[in-house]
């Protein structure tokens, strides 16, 4: 869990999600001076990662839900949510539409819950440990996308930084084979600088239309 000290009259943001999250957390509390906090002025945002492994939205022992009462307590400003890719993994929890439904469902009860913040929804990613997955993981995609398209205080966000192109460079000039680890599951260190960036860039046009 990533967290800043406290400040007075700041925005309070909540990345919530699975192990990338948690990861990422850990990512920018290891690159402070770089990367901490999503390089914003932590007496203005306040930026705080929760982050469960193995999480999903669909009900079992690692379920999002058990993370709610945490978000709520944040009273945050601004929710990035990014969930889903191991619902996918494990064909018990329903096909794809049936885990965007529940993604949209979740999204709502945190709407329920946290009336006045504005909630972006991370598009899925594509392990490319599992790529005879991609159909599902593009057709949650297209829900969610279509789900929240006329949507007030939700969006929809699609990742910049070359997760999907084969031959897109990163802002460092590696290729995106180098965006997951040698597992093929989680980010790399090259992974998680583009993901920073396409984090920072969704809260920062959240941030500045408030």
């Amino acid at each position: 869990m990533y967290r800043m000290a406290s400040a007075s009259k700041s925005t309070t943001v909540c990345i919530l999600g699975h192990s990338y999250v948690r990861r990422f957390g850990d990512y920018m509390e290891q690159h402070q001076e770089d990367f901490g906090n999503l390089g914003f002025d932590c007496c203005k945002i306040q930026v705080h990662c929760l982050g469960m492994g193995g999480a999903t939205v669909s009900p079992g022992p690692k379920c999002i839900s058990k993370l709610l009462p945490d978000v709520v307590k944040l009273n945050p400003a601004i929710v990035f949510l990014h969930l889903g890719e191991n619902d996918i993994r494990y064909s018990h929890h329903g096909t794809a539409s049936e885990i965007a439904t529940r993604l949209i469902d979740f999204v709502q009860r945190l709407s329920a819950h946290l009336p006045a913040a504005s909630i972006i929804v991370s598009q899925l990613l594509l392990f490319p440990a599992s790529p005879e997955l991609k159909d599902s993981v593009l057709m949650v995609n297209e829900v969610l996308g279509k789900g929240f398209q006329d949507a007030d205080k939700v969006k929809f966000w699609r990742h910049r930084g070359g997760f999907w192109k084969p031959t897109v460079q990163l802002t460092s000039g590696a290729s995106v084979k180098n965006v997951f680890d040698s597992a093929g599951v989680h980010l790399s260190e090259e992974g998680y600088k583009a993901y920073w960036h396409s984090v920072r860039v969704a809260i920062t046009k959240f941030v500045s239309s408030k």
